[in-house]
């Protein structure tokens, strides 16, 4: 069944996880990440620290696990527009966290094989959620990625187990990381997972997010 498609400010009845307020909390969230990834390509422009390919970063603020991967430093120092994914998901209170890590240590290990993913951040939230932002050069990254047999796993048997619903947003910060830009968010897809058949839509922003909060406030 194809998506459902959303007005730019529709709050589809029945799918919370579907709401345009969710905006206000998930802009703010994904920037946040991105400045966890600048923080350390200007730790590194200084000669504070080295970033090697592929170099994982984890510490923790206030008793919160987080994480950048940088995948391929040189690149991200270049001013050129990016692109970006986000992935929020309302995770269920009860998932098998051996399995969850066993399929995230090898999602990570799967980004060496595709070059087009720049970076990789993720901050634990309360309540056992989280929240990641992924960089990377173009839309093709994204088809290229989604053939990855660990990645069709997560998506396909674990998702469903582990969360009650899945937003992901597509978007792009102009100027790249290097720069000062936010990241702007193009489309978001949805799925509601506590529904069967399992409820799917899609929301386009051709404006960007910046002007959806704004509207579905006034």
């Amino acid at each position: 069944m194809p998506p459902m498609n959303l007005m730019v400010d529709e709050s589809p009845s029945g799918h919370p996880c579907a709401s345009a307020a969710l905006y206000d909390g998930d802009v703010p969230l994904l920037n946040y990440l991105l400045q966890d990834l600048r923080s350390l390509m200007r730790r590194a422009a200084a000669g504070q620290i080295e970033i090697t390919p592929h170099q994982n970063f984890c510490w923790d603020v206030h008793g919160l696990n987080r994480r950048t991967i940088v995948c391929d430093p040189e690149a991200l120092k270049h001013p050129i527009d990016v692109k970006i994914v986000g992935f929020f998901g309302d995770r269920r209170p009860y998932v098998d966290l051996e399995e969850v890590d066993g399929v995230e240590f090898a999602l990570h290990e799967e980004f060496k094989r595709y070059p087009g993913i720049l970076s990789y951040s993720s901050a634990e939230l309360v309540d056992d959620q989280w929240v990641d932002l992924v960089v990377h050069r173009d839309p093709a990254d994204r088809e290229a990625w989604r053939t990855s047999q660990v990645h069709c796993h997560a998506v396909e048997q674990l998702a469903p187990k582990m969360y009650h619903s899945v937003r992901i947003h597509n978007g792009c910060i102009l100027g790249g990381p290097i720069a000062s830009e936010s990241v702007i968010i193009e489309t978001t897809k949805y799925w509601d997972y506590d529904t069967d058949p399992v409820w799917h839509a899609f929301r386009s922003l051709p404006r960007g997010a910046t002007e959806v909060v704004t509207d579905h406030k006034s």
